[in-house]
């Protein structure tokens, strides 16, 4: 099972991670100007420099990605 941590050491590496929670789609990714969460089909997209910044602040339903930890599917990492 992909654990929260090494979800965390993936992410620290440059990898990008798209998830299911809840019947939608979300994909963590990066480019040079920093980090999203985009749940799939919303245009609304937060800009977060690291990716300490990212798993802090981001929220979904308004609880932090290691508190529905338990509840996402990892559905790809590249």
């Amino acid at each position: 099972m992909y654990s929260y941590e090494e979800f965390i050491e993936d992410l620290n590496l440059g990898h990008e991670v798209e998830f299911d929670l809840n019947d939608f789609h979300f994909l963590i990714s990066y480019n040079e100007d920093g980090w999203y969460c985009v749940k799939q089909n919303e245009e609304v997209q937060l800009r977060y420099d690291s990716v300490e910044q990212l798993i802090s602040n981001s929220k979904i339903e308004g609880k932090t990605i290691k508190e529905l930890w338990n509840h996402i599917i990892v559905t790809s990492v590249f």
